[in-house]
């Protein structure tokens, strides 16, 4: 398991290596009252996917997930938010095992 929580501010440019096995699973939330949401790119060789996180402010909101294979490394990015807005960008990778997978099984190609 890896996790990081970098400031809406400063943006994220984070490689996640991904081999193994076991199915990975990305959980994301954002933590800002000054940043309605953030948009997260995530990239695998030719394969790109961008995902709208909305910020949680005060309200408790569940992760977004997302969900993909094993294999080359996945490179996570997300642009610094103008200002010097407050909050957190907190992610999380995990493996699951793969009858743990709930929907899409590589939402970075697609399905």
């Amino acid at each position: 398991m890896r996790f990081g929580s970098p400031h809406v501010g400063s943006g994220m440019n984070e490689k996640l290596e991904t081999s193994g096995n076991k199915p990975y699973r990305l959980d994301l939330v954002c933590d800002s009252t000054d940043v309605r949401k953030v948009t997260v790119s995530l990239t695998r060789e030719a394969s790109k996917k961008e995902v709208d996180v909305t910020c949680a402010g005060t309200a408790r909101k569940p992760p977004v997930r997302i969900n993909f294979p094993a294999g080359p490394p996945v490179t996570m990015t997300v642009a610094p938010a103008s200002g010097a807005p407050l909050g957190l960008v907190v992610w999380e990778l995990k493996t699951l095992d793969p009858t743990n997978v709930q929907g899409c099984a590589d939402e970075i190609v697609g399905c």
